[in-house]
C-alpha cells in the first residue's frame, strides 16, 4: 500500500491512498474537521467513482472500526509482523475504582501507550476521547501500544 500525503494550506491535508489492486481512496481532512473520502479505480483520474463528506464524528467512529476496535478478526496474513510487537488492550474501570469521575487526561498513560477509544456500557463507542471526559463505572478503556507499556499503565492504574 503507497499513502501520499500533501499541505493544502488554509484548507487541512490531503492523503492519496494507493491498494494493491491500483484503486486510489483519497482523504481529505479539513482543518475544521470535515472529511472528504474520494474513491478511484484503477485508470480513473479526473472523477472519483464514488464521493462521500464525513463530520470529525462520523470520521472518527468510522476509525475506529478500521481499526479493528469494535470487532477482533483473526489476524490474516503478514498482520501480525506489521503490527511487531504492538498490542490492543481493553481495560475496565470497575465500579469503585479510584478513577470513576477522574478525566482521561489524568491517566497515567506512560510512552508507548495511546487511549484510542472509550467503550460505555449502554452508548455509542467514544473514539478519542477528548482530555476533559470523564470516567464512569463499567466503562472500558481501549489502548494500544508496546506490551511494556500496556502492562506499565495497568499498574499505574492499579495504584489510582
Amino acid at each position: 500500500m503507497k499513502v501520499e500525503e500533501v499541505v493544502l494550506p488554509g484548507v487541512g491535508r490531503k492523503f492519496t491512498i494507493e491498494v494493491q489492486s491500483g484503486d486510489r481512496l483519497v482523504v481529505v481532512v479539513h482543518n475544521s474537521g470535515k472529511r472528504e473520502l474520494q474513491y478511484y479505480e484503477k485508470g480513473e483520474e479526473d472523477e472519483p467513482t464514488a464521493a462521500l463528506d464525513l463530520t470529525d464524528e462520523e470520521a472518527r467512529e468510522l476509525g475506529a472500526i478500521l481499526a479493528g476496535v469494535l470487532f477482533h478478526p483473526e489476524a490474516v496474513g503478514d498482520t501480525r509482523s506489521k503490527l511487531g510487537a504492538q498490542v490492543f488492550e481493553w481495560i475496565p474501570i470497575p465500579p469503585g475504582s479510584p478513577w470513576v469521575g477522574r478525566r482521561v487526561e489524568d491517566l497515567p498513560l506512560p510512552p508507548g501507550a495511546h487511549l484510542l477509544a472509550l467503550d460505555r456500557p449502554g452508548a455509542p463507542l467514544i473514539p478519542n476521547p477528548g482530555p476533559e471526559a470523564l470516567l464512569e463505572p463499567g466503562d472500558t478503556l481501549v489502548l494500544a501500544g508496546s506490551r511494556e507499556a500496556i502492562e506499565a499503565f495497568k499498574r499505574a492504574l492499579g495504584r489510582g
